[in-house]
């Protein structure tokens, strides 16, 4: 009997050191792996199909459960935990898609969310800003160089994530420009700091709320799936679509 095997020593030692990086690497290793031995297998070779998703399943949920990572469950109660495989799947493809979005919040510190309303109250000091230096007294080339930061920092608020570093950047420009100039021009530095203000509030909320909420809660251990007294299977095991394939990202 040809033995599989889903992880080697090798890609356990070169695991990320971040539990969820470790999870989403593990599954993903698992899952090209059984993509690629899944192709080879005899159709009619059930024992062999069975198998190898009771490897998968086994190493995956043991992962989770080792890792902390919620929402991944052997499919214990199953007569035949292979037949779970497909729900297992699911399960899998949610947990690492959270997995994925709390990485990718928490790759990118100095940025922030921003609620509607700061959206709606930063276009407001905008929209002034713009007008004030339209109908400022200053050199043509210096307004327009002023009005496209403007843009650039009205584009910048309306990403999915705003960059405090590009906003600071446009900020520190347009304070710049307006220092020196007519009286007219005095009200925009409390325009400039009116948006800081606002942007770093949204920022200093988020992160209340991410300390409110914690970690992931931790699980207890799952208990060791069977190992034998499996029956045997009539029809080949579940075959894995295309929409899990290795060049799924996840």
């Amino acid at each position: 009997m040809v033995e599989y095997e889903l992880m080697s020593p090798d890609d356990y030692d070169n695991l990320p050191e971040e539990p969820e990086e470790k999870f989403i690497a593990i599954e993903r290793t698992c899952r090209i792996n059984l993509n690629s031995i899944l192709r080879t297998l005899d159709e009619n070779d059930s024992w062999s199909y069975k198998m190898i998703q009771l490897q998968y399943m086994t190493t995956v949920s043991a992962a989770a459960a080792e890792l902390n990572i919620s929402g991944v469950e052997y499919p214990n109660g199953h007569r035949e935990p292979h037949l779970g495989f497909d729900d297992f799947l699911l399960q899998t493809s949610g947990a690492v898609t959270r997995a994925r979005l709390r990485k990718a919040t928490r790759s990118r510190p100095f940025t922030v969310q921003l609620a509607a309303r700061t959206r709606g109250a930063v276009e407001l000091q905008i929209n002034k800003l713009r007008s004030i230096i339209e109908k400022a007294d200053i050199p043509e080339a210096r307004r327009r160089t002023l009005l496209r930061k403007l843009d650039e920092l009205n584009s910048a608020l309306n990403e999915p994530r705003t960059s405090f570093a590009q906003v600071g950047v446009i900020l520190a420009t347009l304070a710049s420009g307006v220092a020196i100039g007519t009286s007219f021009l005095a009200d925009a530095p409390q325009a400039i700091m009116t948006i800081q203000r606002l942007v770093g509030a949204d920022k200093d909320a988020e992160e209340a709320e991410r300390s409110r909420l914690g970690p992931p809660p931790a699980r207890p251990a799952l208990p060791p799936p069977p190992t034998s007294g499996l029956p045997a299977m009539s029809q080949p095991g579940w075959k894995l679509s295309e929409d899990f394939d290795d060049e799924v990202p996840f």
